[in-house]
Parts: C-alpha cells; sequence; structure tokens
C-alpha cells in the first residue's frame, strides 16, 4: 500500500518510508492512498476470529507485505 500526504505535495511512499519518516516532508500527514474493503461475507469470517487474528487480517493491507508476515503476527 502507498500514502500520500495530507496536503498533497508528496510523493506517495511505502509503510516503511512513511513509519521512519514520520511528517511528510511539506508538513502533511501521511494517509493511505485508499481504504482496503472487506465484503460482507470477509467480515463475517472475522468475526470467527481471534483477536489477535483479527488485528493481523485489518493491519496486513497497510504494510503491504513490508514486515515479514510472522513478524507482523508476532507484534
Amino acid at each position: 500500500m502507498k500514502y500520500i500526504s495530507t496536503r498533497q505535495n508528496s510523493i506517495s511512499l511505502g509503510f516503511e518510508d512513511i513509519l521512519l519518516q514520520g511528517l511528510a516532508p511539506d508538513g502533511g500527514l501521511y494517509i493511505p492512498e485508499f481504504l482496503p474493503k472487506f465484503s460482507p461475507s470477509q467480515m463475517r469470517d472475522m468475526a470467527k476470529l481471534s483477536y489477535a487474528d483479527l488485528v493481523y487480517k485489518i493491519i496486513h493491507p497497510f504494510v503491504g507485505g513490508e514486515i515479514p508476515d510472522a513478524d507482523l503476527k508476532n507484534i
């Protein structure tokens, strides 16, 4: 997933870059270019997950594979 500045004067960056940068160079906050959507059936399936598995399922799209899955699950 890519992130853009709320002031829209920066290039889009990946999760690792925005995490390390903090604020965008233009002073804006980084936000995702889009929000992931879950279908009703996906949400029903999520209701059966443990809290840790649910958090992983929701956070995973925002990280965009920049943290290995095993590490992200441990976090």
